[in-house]
């Protein structure tokens, strides 16, 4: 099966497209609707992410972080569910200067890789 721009583009900045169409069934059409709702929470989730660690809310935070990181998963975004992955833990761990330390870090990704799969969806199937 030849790929689309769609899935190269993602390829090419190191998603794991193989690993996200398995959990979409195989589907590009589904993979293409996570993608977008991946997107569109990411767009939810950054002011939240900002506003916890304004409140130094690290039990919400951690939660919207392992949230964060299942969808990286499922979606085969590798840089994201690592970045996710070392924040929860760090959370989870009671490590909040740590926490606090890599969260601009954290955001730079995520905003990143949502932007990335804005541009990757755009493109005609």
């Amino acid at each position: 099966m030849e790929k689309t721009k769609m899935l190269k583009m993602l390829e090419n900045n190191g998603f794991l497209v193989e690993e996200g169409l398995y959990y979409c069934a195989g589907s590009e059409s589904i993979y293409r609707e996570v993608l977008d709702s991946a997107a569109k929470e990411g767009e939810e989730k950054l002011p939240v992410l900002a506003k916890c660690m304004e409140e130094a809310d690290y039990q919400r935070y951690q939660i919207e972080v392992h949230g964060i990181k299942n969808v990286a998963k499922t979606i085969g975004c590798v840089c994201l569910y690592e970045a996710a992955l070392d924040q929860n833990d760090a959370a989870k761990e009671g490590k909040y200067e740590q926490v606090r330390k890599n969260h601009a870090a954290f955001m730079t990704v995520y905003e990143k890789e949502i932007a990335l799969i804005r541009d990757a969806i755009a493109e005609p199937v």
